[in-house]
């Protein structure tokens, strides 16, 4: 779900949205504009059907974003650190760094997204009543009257049992209660996911042959979606229970290579790369000092009349920007921590010392090497 873009902070939570978004919303508030309000409530300005669409549109991401709020908040309260919040095309997703304690915990950290779309559904029919029977029927009426029904929708359709819904969540912690494994539990969780998700696609391409394109083609979309998430949280199960209790000191590379930041792009690809296998190289300064990080491939793309001129201190990714490990952390809370900036790599610092770098080949070799030792195990 990239790239996002970060809106702030929330009750100590950072907020972030893709930019999936700006089409649904255009979408949301084109529909309520363009044919909801006006068959509701017709005769009114263009302009105001504009305004209350681009209003609702604005209230339902609200809602999205109580919805993943309040798992966060749950999250917290039981112990999980939560990374921050992502809305994007589907909704939106809690990134938690860590793993729920309990079967009881992640019920409880799942089931209260769908409470609070229902519990916003209820409030916004109350506000329908009032404001019908104060005002009588009105675009405000019939936006509040709107949001209830999607609302409505949004926690029923995030029961159903599929990840990354909240029901699929909901299915995996009843499993992992009755197994006492979570492991088992996703894997459960994500067999039923798979039948449901096949009906979908088959009744998508029902409705496509039959001449219902549009909501032919949407339920087959989702269908297809849910299919690969189901298949994406089982093998981030999987990789997790391979990689926990493994240091990161056995995945990193090292040592590091560190080359002068003032050597040009031309300089380093004929003297420096030619020697080494690595894709990612430490720069430091004249003092010695870290100063940033070159990537083999962003350099070789370089015009050749261009690698004279720069040096790599100008190609360089700040140090910032990468995260970094400790040798000694434990190589499953690296990944869900982390999560997608793996491919940005991790630097490995040991009492201030770059000591190794760590990348997604890295961590497939280890998982690979892990899997391997598990089935001789189990001859």
């Amino acid at each position: 779900m990239t790239p996002t873009i970060r809106l702030g902070k929330l009750l100590g939570i950072e907020i972030d949205f893709n930019w999936s978004l700006i089409f649904i919303f255009a979408l949301v508030a084109w529909t309520l504009a363009a044919s909801v309000l006006p068959l509701d409530v017709p005769g009114q300005p263009a302009l105001a059907y504009w305004v209350a669409g681009v209003a609702g549109a604005m209230v339902f991401y609200a809602c999205l974003l109580a919805h993943e709020l309040s798992h966060a908040l749950v999250a917290k309260r039981m112990g999980v650190k939560v990374a921050g919040i992502t809305l994007w095309l589907f909704g939106g997703v809690s990134r938690l760094e860590g793993e729920p304690t309990s079967a009881r915990s992640e019920a409880l950290i799942t089931i209260v997204g769908p409470l609070t779309s229902f519990g916003v559904a209820l409030l916004a029919l109350l506000l329908a009543v009032v404001a019908s029977a104060v005002a009588g029927s009105g675009l405000v009426t019939d936006l509040l009257s709107w949001l209830a029904f999607i609302n409505l929708t949004l926690g029923l359709f995030n029961l159903v049992p599929a990840f990354p819904l909240d029901g699929g969540r909901l299915l995996s912690s009843l499993f992992w209660w009755r197994t006492g494994s979570r492991r088992r539990g996703v894997h459960r969780a994500v067999r039923v996911g798979r039948v449901l998700a096949y009906l979908m696609i088959a009744f998508g391409l029902f409705l496509l042959l039959s001449g219902a394109v549009l909501n032919g083609v949407w339920i087959a979309f989702i269908g297809w979606f849910l299919l690969s998430a189901a298949s994406a949280e089982e093998s981030g199960v999987t990789m997790k229970a391979l990689l926990k209790s493994v240091p990161v000191s056995a995945a990193m590379t090292a040592p590091v290579i560190t080359v002068p930041d003032w050597y040009t792009v031309s300089q380093f690809l004929g003297s420096v790369a030619s020697q080494y296998h690595f894709t990612t190289y430490p720069l430091h300064d004249p003092s010695g000092q870290l100063s940033g990080v070159v990537r083999l491939a962003q350099l070789v793309r370089i015009s050749e009349s261009d690698r004279e001129r720069l040096h790599l201190r100008d190609c360089a990714r700040p140090l910032a920007e990468l995260p970094t490990a400790q040798p000694s952390e434990d190589l499953a809370a690296l990944v869900q921590r982390v999560g997608t900036d793996l491919d940005r790599r991790v630097l490995v610092f040991d009492g201030g010392a770059l000591v190794g770098i760590v990348s997604p080949v890295d961590l497939a070799r280890v998982v690979t090497l892990r899997q391997t030792a598990a089935g001789a195990a189990d001859r």
